[in-house]
């Protein structure tokens, strides 16, 4: 079992202050590390394959790494646009979901949720939004994450001018489009914090993320998910 984390050590950089890429690893007794990995990358994401992490990097570009027989290769551009993407998530469809601030490049809070397929060969064919109401105009919707399936997505909402947001969830309909984001609840958005990097196990029994108000209080939470779900 590994745990793959960001830490934050320079807030000076523009689209990516995580300069800093580590591991645990749980050999059965104990959890060894931390174990570096990378500098200046930021936002993990494990690709179903399980032997592929993809990554944001300082340019607003999306990279990946491979793990072979001698470890994690050296991150490689994957995919990259005129203005910044980050968190890109794969699914089981073969659709990617990421964030961006889209093509305006400003934090203006019309920022949003955007999906991209991408062909077998890893160029993109499209980025499109998704529309309402998982993006609201004149709102900053921040993190996310995706189900494998795309049954659901996490999102932190709510985001105030200093950052501070709350944890909600969104279920793909049926047919086309998704619901009304709900809150996860009191006992996770239990007043202002910052909640960032929300992600689900894979068997989908815990969720975890980042809480704190400052840099003093800031720490990786988790909760179980399964009977959130119920």
């Amino acid at each position: 079992m590994k745990f793959y984390y960001n830490r934050n050590v320079n807030r000076k950089l523009i689209y990516c202050y995580e300069t800093a890429r580590s591991m645990y690893r749980f050999d059965g007794k104990k959890w060894m590390g931390p174990i570096f990995l990378f500098n200046y990358f930021s936002m993990p994401t494990l690709a179903m394959d399980g032997k592929t992490i993809l990554l944001t990097g300082t340019d607003g570009s999306i990279y990946q790494t491979h793990f072979t027989d001698t470890g994690w290769v050296n991150p490689r551009k994957f995919l990259n646009r005129s203005y910044p993407l980050y968190n890109l998530m794969p699914t089981e469809t073969g659709r990617y979901y990421l964030g961006s601030y889209g093509t305006w490049g400003e934090l203006s809070g019309n920022n949003g949720w955007r999906f991209s397929v991408l062909a077998g060969t890893g160029s993109d064919t499209s980025i499109q939004s998704l529309g309402e109401p998982l993006n609201n105009p004149g709102t900053f919707n921040g993190d996310f994450c995706i189900a494998p399936d795309e049954s659901y997505m996490i999102i932190s909402a709510k985001e105030t001018a200093t950052f501070e947001c709350e944890l909600f969830i969104s279920f793909k309909k049926a047919h086309q489009g998704w619901t009304v984001p709900v809150s996860l609840g009191a006992l996770i958005n239990d007043g202002l914090a910052h909640r960032w990097g929300p992600y689900v196990s894979p068997d989908e029994k815990c969720l975890f993320y980042t809480r704190g108000t400052s840099e003093k209080d800031c720490a990786i939470y988790w909760v179980r998910f399964d009977n959130l779900l119920k």
